[in-house]
């Protein structure tokens, strides 16, 4: 995927997208695009182009200037990019991403053989609110040997580390995706990767001796996606990889860091969500909003963003955390719900939300599959104090969580180690407020562990523990958690189930 301006375009499904939504264009207008992408920068003569688009034709140059003119109003600000020389042709003043992929299909048409290998998928939709982490992520692989993309469950690590593959596919004589979600036994890790690599020793024995002999000093990038259930055996042979090849970058999701000494971690985070009271232009303008708009009329083309349903849409995108795949999974539901009864439903999330794609692992195939992946790595400590902090409505500090979440065997310094775990987890968000850190559960995550709280037979404790600690020793500020009343804690948990 390409951008110009506010534009994204696809070369391979020939397409131009805005804001995720395909935009009209005619197969001339693109085809003069396409080749004015492939000058990278350099000037196109009205001749070439006339030659290019319409051979064995003569067609007078007025039809050009009307395609140019097309195709400028489809780039919106971006129509700048595109540049009259006047009487010598045009030029389309590119990005660094667009002048790498013209030089790369021009080696590769001169030289099959110096083309780039890849084996990662083709970007169909462009990757919504991710533009400066994609920068970001670029950057970091420029600077660090391997970084890891972390974050919890749905909030679209694996789409944004394909992107950042896609685009830097040029720099790379070899770039390999492996999606680790498939490996059911750790210590079938390495082979797995060795398999996807097509490196083997000569006994057919994979070993890392021989995987790092194999790879060799090739320029290459390998993206390891979903690390988290193998993540031991992950960071081993990641650390062995970058130690033994200067050349080679690898880019880790994982739900967790990999722990190892060359690692950058990038926190992802979720899309932009509007503020409770926000405006119409501020909602629209949310990335959150705009990636749930797409995917409803995905699903739904008669679905419109009207200024009736803008309001109740911003507070769907608030109310899943801006997570992309509660995003999408709501949106799958508009269609038989409408937006207001979708509203009404998030209460009962967990039973509405899942309607996945049929070709997603079953963990992306409904809200609470993507949590119970997570939960399911969680220690004994980790689910408790998980299930126990939920009582909080709001930020919270630590000496909240361990004066609440303390009690019987578990002691305030294991409510501590759990709730760093729970971080390095992703199940936990934080943040500093002063010197001081606070943390909170995303809406969704809370739901979930109130659940959990439910079926262990503690609500009534851990709700009377809480509103005993507020009114003795406060919330961290006046507003950022709230004390449930007996009859709403009593019944919370079961409001989401």
């Amino acid at each position: 995927m390409i951008r110009i301006g506010p534009v994204d375009v696809s070369l391979e499904q020939r397409q131009l997208y805005l804001k995720g939504q395909p935009l009209r264009v005619g197969t001339r207008a693109f085809d003069i695009l396409e080749v004015l992408i492939e000058a990278a920068g350099k000037l196109v003569s009205k001749d070439e182009l006339l030659e290019r688009v319409w051979p064995d034709t003569i067609v007078e140059e007025s039809n050009l200037q009307v395609h140019i003119a097309s195709l400028r109003k489809l780039l919106g600000n971006g129509r700048d990019f595109i540049k009259t020389i006047p009487g010598r042709g045009y030029l389309l003043t590119c990005p660094d991403d667009i002048e790498h992929r013209a030089a790369a299909r021009s080696d590769g048409a001169a030289n099959p053989d110096s083309a780039p290998l890849s084996n990662v998928p083709l970007g169909h939709t462009p990757l919504i609110g991710r533009e400066k982490a994609l920068d970001e992520v670029k950057s970091a692989l420029a600077e660090s040997p391997h970084v890891t993309l972390v974050g919890a469950g749905g909030i679209g690590k694996s789409q944004l580390g394909l992107e950042v593959a896609r685009g830097l596919t040029p720099l790379f004589n070899d770039v390999r995706y492996i999606n680790l979600s498939t490996v059911e036994r750790p210590e079938s890790t390495l082979s797995a990767i060795a398999d996807r690599l097509a490196c083997a020793g000569s006994t057919g024995v994979v070993t890392a001796s021989s995987l790092i002999h194999a790879i060799g000093c090739r320029k290459m990038l390998i993206v390891l996606d979903n690390c988290e259930h193998v993540i031991q055996q992950a960071a081993s042979i990641c650390e062995q990889l970058v130690e033994s090849n200067p050349n080679l970058r690898i880019l880790a999701t994982s739900r967790e860091p990999l722990r190892t000494c060359l690692e950058r971690i990038y926190w992802v985070a979720p899309l932009e969500v509007p503020a409770e009271h926000a405006g119409h232009d501020d909602i629209l303008r949310c990335s959150a909003v705009d990636m749930f708009v797409s995917r409803a009329h995905a699903h739904a083309p008669s679905f419109l963003a009207d200024g009736e349903s803008t309001t109740l849409i911003g507070t769907i995108c608030r109310r899943l955390d801006g997570l992309p795949l509660a995003l999408e999974l709501a949106a799958a539901r508009v269609a038989a719900l409408g937006i207001s009864e979708l509203v009404a439903r998030l209460d009962q999330r967990f039973g509405v939300l899942t309607g996945g794609l049929r070709t997603a692992p079953p963990r992306q195939q409904t809200l609470k599959a993507a949590l119970d992946w997570s939960h399911q790595f969680l220690c004994e400590r980790e689910r408790i104090v998980l299930r126990r902090i939920s009582v909080f409505d709001g930020a919270f500090q630590l000496s909240a969580a361990c004066e609440v979440a303390a009690y019987d065997e578990l002691r305030a310094d294991d409510v501590t180690e759990a709730i760093a775990g729970l971080v390095s987890k992703s199940l936990l968000m934080f943040g500093p407020n002063g010197s001081l850190m606070t943390y909170h559960l995303l809406e969704t995550t809370r739901a979930y562990a109130l659940q959990m709280l439910a079926e262990s037979g503690e609500s009534d404790l851990m709700f009377c523990k809480h509103e005993y600690f507020q009114r003795t020793r406060g919330a961290v500020t006046d507003d950022v958690d709230t004390i449930a009343t007996p009859h709403e804690h009593t019944n919370l948990a079961l409001q989401y189930a």
